[in-house]
């Protein structure tokens, strides 16, 4: 393992230790909100002088934990392949299709399709599943898995179909819950061994812009049962649970800490009420907040970042209980303005370090 104080000496600010984020996450307080931009920035997707400014920044503005990706199983395979979420041969809907489909209904196969995959894909042995994973140093550690069991029956069968399955093909529907969470139950044991993780972490977008998907009872019906076995097999690990899910899920989120969830993301603007979040739910879960994408990082200016970031801060963040890390709400898009994305990050630090030091007073 590298040096903690050595690797970071040069850094503005020091990120937080392991245990830091560990007490952060568990309500025992911490110095300032965390912040940890993490799988939410893909450089490569970026412009080239996006990426110059960012590793630049980055060596300054250190990430609170290190996060990284699983090998993620490819969707479709051909028989024989193992590492996948489907190995019927020439089952991508894509091959030779001519027409332009919704994205959420592009990879659409019939049951036909589903029962003939093979049982034991993907494969939970496959040997370079943490290859992604960076060498330990000091920080808490992230594995980011695959969609979980909702967005895992939309990507096998297209939105409109799913939400028709819950209905009509409620027992196909538990198959594929019971296939995700084997796969991801697998993959925090073995990330615990092979790679020295402190959480796994995934994504199900229950909610849209305005109410969840599904009826609470439809939830606690099909997805409760599954995410409350994969939390405490990851308890039982030691392991915390860390959860994106876009959209308006207020009335599903008494049921995610119920389930076990430790770390929700993004608390989407726009779409939920901070304040009522933090309010109802705020002594029983911690935030990986995130700054929006809909409209301030991309269109507003570089006050409007700032003032927003404080706003988070203000409104999430307490030194006597932590629960706090910043990122974006989503994936970061090369139409947003670097300077936005800088604002927010030094900000973050600027800010928090300032609210955190307040408080000692």
């Amino acid at each position: 393992m590298q040096d903690f104080n050595e690797k970071f000496k040069e850094m503005k600010y020091k990120p937080f230790t392991r245990q830091q984020m560990i007490d952060c996450i568990e309500g025992k307080g911490a110095p300032r909100p965390g912040v940890a931009i993490g799988t939410w920035i893909h450089l490569d997707l970026l412009s080239k002088d996006k990426q110059d400014v960012l590793k630049e920044l980055f060596k300054k503005y250190p990430e609170d934990m290190q996060e990284f990706y699983v090998k993620k199983p490819s969707v479709f395979g051909e028989p024989g392949d193992k590492y996948t979420w489907c190995d019927v041969e020439n089952a991508d809907p894509s091959i030779g299709r001519t027409t332009t489909v919704g994205v959420d209904e592009e990879t659409a196969i019939s049951w036909e399709v589903y029962d003939q995959i093979s049982k034991d894909v993907p494969d939970i042995e496959e040997p370079d599943m943490f290859c992604h994973a960076p060498e330990p140093d000091g920080r808490y550690r992230l594995a980011w898995l695959s969609g979980g069991p909702w967005t895992r029956i939309w990507t096998y069968r297209g939105m409109t179909n799913s939400m028709m399955d819950l209905y009509m093909n409620p027992q196909r529907v538990h198959d594929i819950n019971r296939r995700v969470i084997r796969f991801f139950k697998a993959a925090a044991k073995r990330g615990v061994k092979e790679a020295g993780i402190d959480a796994i972490g995934f994504g199900d977008d229950l909610g849209m812009q305005k109410g969840p998907f599904m009826s609470k009872e439809m939830f606690r019906e099909f997805y409760f049962p599954y995410y409350k076995e994969l939390c405490d097999y990851a308890h039982s690990l030691g392991l915390h649970v860390w959860m994106h899910c876009c959209g308006d899920a207020m009335l599903l989120i008494d049921q995610l800490i119920e389930a076990g969830i430790d770390v929700l993301h993004p608390i989407q603007k726009y779409a939920l009420d901070e304040k009522k979040v933090v309010d109802t739910f705020g002594d029983q879960l911690s935030f990986w907040v995130g700054m929006d994408l809909q409209r301030i990082l991309p269109f507003g200016t570089k006050e409007d970042v700032i003032k927003e970031t404080q706003f988070l801060i203000d409104t999430f963040y307490t030194k006597e209980k932590g629960r706090t890390i910043f990122t974006v709400n989503n994936r970061l898009e090369d139409n947003v303005p670097i300077e936005n994305v800088v604002a927010f990050i030094e900000e973050a630090y600027r800010y928090g370090t300032l609210k955190g030091a307040e408080k000692n007073e």
